[in-house]
């Protein structure tokens, strides 16, 4: 790494304020980018991109201004102001896209928010490559603390950075809501880490160090046992 060169910036854009929060945590602090800001409005987008453009800009396609502003003109606008900047493309599974072609140049690629983040990873992994930028590298104080947790705790903690809403993760893992609520406290409380600092570690953590579904799930014995009122382990 040569510490006399300037580090890549990257801009994210999503309608969901916390999931944007997420995602930059990931490239901060797993892909070593300079998270410079995040924005749920594209009208304040479009003024930070005017005058600090970034090298790489993440859209969700489904964000939109107040006055008709779109993604498409937060993209334009990276590439009137930064050339030589990036573009990712946040969507859904039941999106079907056809990039504009003024877009296409600075296109890294489309993730699918619904499946890991792998991808994503790889085409900044890939953006890096090709970049003589540097990165900041980080291992935050949480990551020391992750085999404080339990199994059970760990599980919760994997469906969080999944996305999954608290009725989702009872849902999924054969649990009452109030369990999660008490796992959610105690996961917490070990790694440090309010509620939107967790979902982003939680997200970091699960494209870091991926877990197959069924190590997700909890035994069936465990399923019967469990309680509303049950403490977790």
């Amino acid at each position: 790494m040569n510490e006399g060169l300037p580090v890549l910036t990257c801009l994210v854009l999503d309608r969901h304020i916390l999931v944007g929060k997420a995602v930059g945590g990931l490239l901060a602090e797993h892909c070593g980018l300079e998270l410079v800001g995040v924005f749920s409005s594209v009208a304040q987008a479009l003024v930070f991109i005017t005058n600090s453009p970034p090298d790489l800009l993440l859209l969700d396609l489904h964000c939109s201004g107040e006055h008709g502003e779109t993604w498409i003109d937060a993209a334009l606008a990276l590439g009137r102001a930064n050339p030589a900047g990036r573009l990712i493309l946040i969507t859904d599974s039941s999106d079907a896209l056809t990039p504009p072609a003024q877009v296409e140049p600075m296109l890294l690629g489309i993730v699918d928010k619904h499946h890991d983040w792998d991808d994503l990873v790889r085409m900044v992994t890939r953006l890096q490559e090709l970049s003589p930028r540097r990165s900041l590298m980080s291992n935050p104080k949480w990551r020391l603390q992750m085999d404080t947790l339990s199994p059970r705790e760990l599980r919760v903690f994997h469906a969080l950075g999944l996305g999954l809403l608290n009725k989702e993760i009872a849902q999924s893992l054969g649990l009452s809501l109030q369990t999660v609520e008490t796992y959610r406290k105690h996961i917490s409380a070990k790694l440090s880490l309010s509620g939107s600092e967790m979902i982003r570690a939680a997200t970091l953590y699960r494209c870091t160090n991926p877990i197959t579904a069924q190590a997700t799930a909890l035994p069936a014995d465990d399923r019967h046992r469990i309680g509303a009122t049950e403490e977790p382990r």
